[in-house]
């Protein structure tokens, strides 16, 4: 126990030192250039050295180097330190990390808190406090920024539409709005009229044709409609990038030179018939009930007439 308190005491006695003859250094230099060269430091009295030793550090600053000779000087002062050679290696190596471990203690942290002086509002009270600031941060934007986007403003009209031969695809999304989970939110569909194609200069008459053979049950002949739809990816900017992407090959195939065969083939129309037929006598079942079959004998006989009794004593 008295060999640690000894280096302690040591080792405090050293960096105080230290630093009590570093304060000379920013007002003059009493050693020339000698702080440069700490190999002639050795033989020359303790509290010099030290001084030498700090005035090093300080005017190298970033560029300040730990050497050999320097720490053969500081070695040199244990006899008036009485503080080991080892021990002012290793402070000398480790800095202030090895003087607490020396000294068995712990780092004390710098700057330490303020006491509480009952000088600051509660946290209820802060809260408020900061409430009170949002909402004049958004007064502040409705009264200087919102201005502002006028200029952005544009008249809304509702009967203007995209230009079909500029614009010939059509994607529509689905949202089902407080249900961000639902598996139909993904599903996007895309609607093509096949002579918006045509009017765009983007296929020809044969390849048109072409074009509705390839679609075969996804082109509707009634309505001049190409139509598909996709919901087997998770994002609906996926399904639309794919949409997009088998309409690009669709529409290439059409304009491939080896399906030129194609265009003697007639238009399948089938498939469309039999979808209309289907909705044409869907719900239109409306049968007429036979004269014959009637037997009004059989109806139920009317019940006493509680409300046209109440009428007529009411009107008396």
């Amino acid at each position: 126990m008295f060999g640690v308190r000894k280096v302690s005491c040591s080792s405090r006695l050293l960096w105080n030192n230290a630093r009590r003859y570093s304060v000379k250094v920013a007002d003059k230099s009493v050693s020339g250039d000698l702080y440069l060269n700490p190999a002639q430091w050795i033989g020359l009295p303790s509290e010099q050295i030290f001084q030498l030793y700090r005035e090093r550090v300080v005017r190298l600053g970033s560029n300040y180097v730990q050497s050999k000779d320097e720490l053969d000087a500081l070695k040199s002062t244990s006899k008036d330190s009485d503080v080991p050679p080892h021990v002012i290696e290793r402070l000398y190596k480790q800095g202030e990390a090895a003087a607490i471990d020396l000294s068995g203690g712990v780092s004390k942290p710098k700057f330490d808190p303020m006491p509480f002086e009952y000088n600051e509002l509660p946290t209820p009270a802060q809260d408020l406090v900061e409430q009170h600031r949002e909402q004049r941060f958004y007064n502040r934007l409705a009264a200087y920024d919102l201005p502002l986007l006028v200029q952005f403003r544009k008249d809304y009209n509702p009967e203007k539409k995209l230009n079909p031969q500029q614009y010939p695809a059509i994607y529509r999304y689905t949202t089902y709005l407080g249900e961000p989970e639902h598996p139909n939110n993904r599903k996007v569909s895309l609607q093509i009229k096949t002579k918006n194609l045509l009017e765009s200069k983007s296929l020809t008459e044969q390849q048109l044709h072409v074009f509705r053979l390839l679609a075969r049950t996804r082109y509707d002949h009634l309505t001049d409609t190409f139509k598909m739809s996709s919901d087997k990816f998770p994002e609906a900017e996926q399904n639309a990038k794919y949409l997009n992407s088998v309409l690009s090959k669709l529409i290439a195939e059409s304009k491939n030179p080896e399906n030129k065969d194609l265009i003697d083939v007639p238009l399948e129309t089938s498939h469309t018939v039999a979808k209309n037929l289907r909705k044409s006598n869907k719900g239109s079942k409306n049968y007429i009930f036979p004269e014959e079959w009637k037997r009004p004998q059989d109806a139920a006989k009317a019940k006493f007439d509680f409300v046209s009794k109440i009428e007529q004593v009411l009107k008396q």
